[in-house]
């Protein structure tokens, strides 16, 4: 209860921060001058980067031996995305929601559900760097300095996720004594859950490390080009580069656990590093709330539906 009332409290400090720093008639004049034909084409190109994300998922389980369908997948995380709209539960409450869901929909269980979840997510973050650092480098535009650590901080996930097939077999071997003696312990059953997850991690092929980034890589270009459509709605003269590394930087900023849902966190970031390319603040805004409408927004409202229809198709004749 505590963590949501401070990530409440930051996401009212930079609301309230940017209502008094930004002209909001400007920002409402720049989002009723927004073509509709881009945030059409933004809000395609973000269920694109769902479905990309949904194979991801689907190739991680298949690399554990576990079956499961690129449009369950998506189902859950458009469920996930449709909870995150109203409950005040932040990154940990979708992540128990993805986490049950695989676990109940795909056979191999709860290791495996929570193996393919984390190794999703540390591989976005790595695509998210990768395509960042990329778009840093093709544009020759000036930056602030801080963008680059942020996406560096983002590509050392690999690290993490190439972390477990480097464990020492001793190491593993004294797991698994750790495990034996402590005699069905809540402990010992934690422990059982932690090394079959990095033992599958371990296990995992090269070609399948392979084919998880490079689908990683894949899934944010129509992100960017989201951005991109939405931003030559708005009249802004920024570059595909540069909508590149500012939206990872952005997207890395609202994946930490500091607001709810990114809310304030994503809209001063836009704000932030847009002011590099003199991008009014006002439009700047306009374009966070165009993102998250179509990006946060559309997947969860599709989501809803797709809950509605399970309920129905659940609920007894």
């Amino acid at each position: 209860m505590i963590r949501i009332v401070l990530r409440l409290a930051v996401a009212a400090i930079a609301l309230g921060w940017l209502a008094a720093s930004v002209d909001l008639a400007a920002v409402g004049r720049a989002l009723a001058a927004t073509s509709w034909r881009a945030v059409l084409l933004a809000t395609v190109a973000s269920f694109v980067g769902n479905v990309v994300i949904a194979f991801r998922l689907r190739v991680l389980l298949a690399g554990q031996g576990v079956s499961g369908r690129a449009s369950q997948m998506l189902a859950i995380n458009l469920a996930a995305f449709f909870y995150n709209l109203f409950l005040p539960v932040g990154g940990v409450g979708v992540a128990a929601l993805r986490l049950q869901r695989l676990s109940a929909r795909v056979r191999g269980g709860f290791t495996a559900a929570l193996t393919a979840m984390v190794c999703d997510r540390l591989a976005a973050l790595v695509g998210l760097g990768i395509v960042g650092l990329a778009g840093w480098v093709a544009d020759p535009h000036p930056k602030p300095p801080g963008g680059m650590l942020v996406l560096l901080a983002g590509t050392s996930a690999l690290g993490v996720l190439a972390a477990p097939r480097a464990v020492p077999t001793a190491w593993r071997a004294f797991m698994r004594e750790l495990q034996a003696g402590g005699g069905g312990t809540w402990w010992a059953a934690a422990l059982a859950r932690l090394r079959h997850a990095l033992g599958a991690v371990a296990r995992l092929s090269p070609g399948t490390l392979a084919r998880i980034l490079g689908l990683s890589i894949v899934a944010q270009i129509p992100g960017v080009c989201g951005y991109l459509a939405l931003g030559r709605g708005l009249g802004l003269g920024v570059t595909f580069a540069a909508m590149a590394w500012v939206r990872s930087v952005v997207v890395l900023f609202t994946v930490l656990p500091i607001s709810i849902g990114g809310l304030g966190v994503r809209e001063g970031a836009l704000v932030v590093t847009l002011a590099a390319y003199g991008v009014p603040a006002a439009d700047a805004l306009a374009l966070s709330i165009l993102v998250f409408a179509t990006t946060i927004l559309a997947p969860g409202l599709v989501g809803g539906m797709l809950e509605g229809w399970r309920w129905l198709r659940r609920r007894p004749a």
